[in-house]
């Protein structure tokens, strides 16, 4: 009966085939919190902020900084491939480069490298997190794209992403779960299972560890999660890439249009999600549909789009700060706390803000 199911789903416009996107309401209610938040520096590319006791690392393109609350910078060490993922612990920092793997700086591991080997996927690595100081996890957003490809992984429908454990003291690799739709963010529970962001899947899964089973825990997003930060309360911070909308989701439904569109039209004019948008008159959905009276309004559909939640302890949001479709501060891929304050790096915007005493406050 199933065969038949998915046909009817797909005559019928349901299930798998719905074009509806969940609307943005209760804790995740549209505010202007994210885009009236302090830019404490401009950064290309900006990514991956991480608090330490010395400052806020942070990456941008092939550097890697450090960020004092006061907007000072350092360039810490440059790489050449793009810096993709940053972790810390006990004095290393685990950083994952584009394309080549996973390379460990200070402590009692300096200088340990992991890279992608014929049965280890390791190209692609979307975010980091320690599991304790000799054990560090992976996701790996895709086998057979970098990170740059996450537009096009997405609109080819991809499911190749994967969790790695990684044993620093042996140099061994265990694939903990793979056929995951760009797993985006990784985070640890204090206990045998983890947390993980499934991006094309909109939705967060928890992964036990030793066999690999997973189960849903926060579903039907209505935009692509990317990565998750601890927060003081026990509870997390999830970061977003952009959005959804009916329009993207209608032409993932459309196998000719859509690979068509992905041979024949430059990348940054595909109908797909971005990091920014409003840049070029050639982009798609910037028509007078989406503007009144030549204004472009707050709430209308936009490609990108600036979004971080905050989380309890079983993932269910409590609160959420927005950059909306007028807005500057879009591309909210990281967030993380720094004493009092929550920290954003800004990919769309190429810039870290500041959310003063956000991390101290009652939420929920």
């Amino acid at each position: 009966m199933r065969p038949l199911g998915k046909l009817l789903d797909r005559f019928l416009g349901r299930g798998d085939w719905a074009v509806t996107v969940p609307t943005f309401d209760g804790p995740l209610l549209p505010n202007q919190r994210l885009e009236d938040a302090e830019t404490i520096a401009l950064a290309g590319g900006a990514d991956n902020v991480v608090s330490t006791p010395k400052g806020i690392l942070l990456s941008s393109g092939r550097k890697l900084l450090r960020l004092q609350i006061d907007g000072a910078m350092e360039e810490l060490a440059g790489f050449d491939q793009d810096v993709t993922a940053i972790a810390t612990a006990r004095g290393m920092i685990a950083i994952a480069l584009d394309g080549e793997g996973v390379v460990i700086k200070g402590g009692a591991h300096d200088g340990a490298v992991f890279k992608t080997t014929a049965q280890e996927t390791l190209g692609c690595v979307t975010a980091l997190t320690f599991l304790d100081s000799d054990t560090l996890l992976a996701a790996n957003g895709s086998a057979m794209l970098g990170t740059a490809g996450w537009r096009r992984d997405l609109m080819q429908k991809g499911c190749s992403g994967s969790i790695w454990k990684i044993d620093l003291a042996r140099g061994k690799l265990d694939c903990v779960k793979s056929g995951l739709a760009w797993p985006a963010g990784v985070a640890t529970t204090g206990s045998n299972r983890i947390f993980v962001s499934e991006a094309w899947r909109h939705r967060v899964i928890s992964i036990d560890l030793a066999n690999g089973h997973a189960d849903n825990v926060l579903e039907h997003l209505p935009a692509y999660p990317a990565r998750i930060a601890p927060a003081i309360d026990a509870g997390y911070w999830l970061s977003f890439y952009s959005s959804r909308n009916q329009l993207v989701e209608f032409i993932l439904r459309e196998d000719k249009f859509r690979q068509r569109m992905l041979a024949e039209i430059p990348e940054p004019y595909w109908v797909a999600p971005s990091f920014s948008s409003w840049s070029s008159y050639r982009e798609p959905m910037q028509g007078s549909q989406l503007k009144q009276m030549g204004v472009l309004k707050p709430y209308a559909v936009t490609r990108s789009y600036g979004l971080v939640v905050n989380c309890d302890s079983h993932m269910r949001p409590l609160s959420s700060f927005h950059s909306r479709a007028d807005g500057k501060s879009h591309g909210a891929v990281a967030a993380c706390e720094h004493g009092d304050d929550l920290i954003v790096a800004s990919r769309g915007g190429s810039k870290i803000l500041r959310l003063a005493g956000v991390a101290s406050q009652e939420r929920g």
